[in-house]
């Protein structure tokens, strides 16, 4: 047992410092299933969702929530993506939190005993603290040189879950070698300052919605100007070039805001939400090709 409790010390230390989430949750940061699969849809939900839920649940109004109700909270989340509906109330998984049952989160949030309250809050700072120490992680996983990554890896950052065709990712990645022979790189808080701005997403993409109507394009300007108005940051000129390398593939210093948005939100919700048709386009394949073959029998029969 020595060697794993040293090795799990060596994980630590790559940690940002003690105040990291990972750090303070649990017995030498180890978690549950359950809470694996919570904290991964936390990455991806947005702040209002986590609003509506809390107001369900918080009864008398007093914007807590004690961990009966929190647990009711963690469930209706956990149902907003595929991957947490496919895990919902499987005791095999870990994923059923059992009355008296402590977790890594519970015992965060409510205490030893506990006894304690959430308020909306305290959460949503925990949910930017999660966002923040696991996309620094992600950054450091590069091995960044003077605090920079290359324009390369960032791309890949950006890609990472995004579901983009493999040839396609290729030549995307190509554009991007191209562009970039001899970068400058980016630092961690021109990174997180575009993570800020893909989290907004939605609103993002209601905001470009505005100005295709008006008949502006998705130019490097435009996308400054709804991170500022939208996310309240500032992407830097770099980054910006960064990514119109990445998806403007005819050059012509436009986006198409569709396929950009459409992207960006694959790789906001990191693999958790997979095509709810699959199923249904499967069945429809399988009877086209049945059809087909009925149809070949029936007009060349068998001797």
């Amino acid at each position: 047992m020595q060697w794993l409790e040293k090795k799990i010390a060596q994980e630590r230390e790559k940690f940002a410092d003690e105040g990291s989430i990972f750090y303070t949750l649990g017995e030498c940061g180890l978690i549950s299933f359950s809470d694996y699969i919570f904290l991964t849809t936390v990455l991806s939900t947005p702040q209002r969702n986590f609003e509506i839920a809390f107001k369900m649940f918080d009864l008398n109004g007093d914007g807590e929530v004690d961990m009966e109700e929190f647990e009711q909270v963690q469930s209706i989340i956990r149902s907003q993506t595929s991957m947490g509906m496919r895990h919902r109330d499987r005791p095999t998984t870990g994923n059923t939190l059992k009355s008296g049952l402590c977790s890594a989160l519970t015992t965060y949030f409510f205490g030893a005993d506990l006894k304690g309250k959430l308020t909306i809050k305290n959460f949503l700072e925990f949910q930017r603290k999660l966002q923040h120490d696991v996309l620094k992680l992600e950054f450091e996983r590069h091995d960044p040189v003077d605090g920079k990554i290359t324009e390369r890896q960032f791309g890949g950052m950006l890609l990472a879950y995004s579901g983009v065709q493999s040839k396609k990712l290729t030549a995307m990645q190509k554009q991007l070698k191209k562009h970039f022979k001899d970068g400058k790189g980016l630092t961690f808080q021109e990174v997180e300052n575009f993570f800020t701005f893909l989290k907004n997403i939605n609103d993002v993409d209601t905001a470009l919605s505005f100005y295709h109507m008006a008949g502006a394009s998705l130019d490097k300007v435009t996308m400054q100007q709804v991170a500022r108005t939208v996310a309240k940051v500032e992407l830097s000129d770099h980054v910006c070039d960064v990514v119109f390398a990445l998806f403007d593939c005819d050059g012509n210093g436009e986006l198409s805001n569709k396929e950009f948005v459409s992207i960006m939100k694959q790789r906001l919700m990191r693999g958790l939400e997979k095509p709810k048709d699959m199923g249904f386009t499967r069945l429809m394949q399988a009877m086209w090709k049945c059809a087909q073959e009925t149809a070949w029998d029936f007009a060349l029969p068998k001797q």
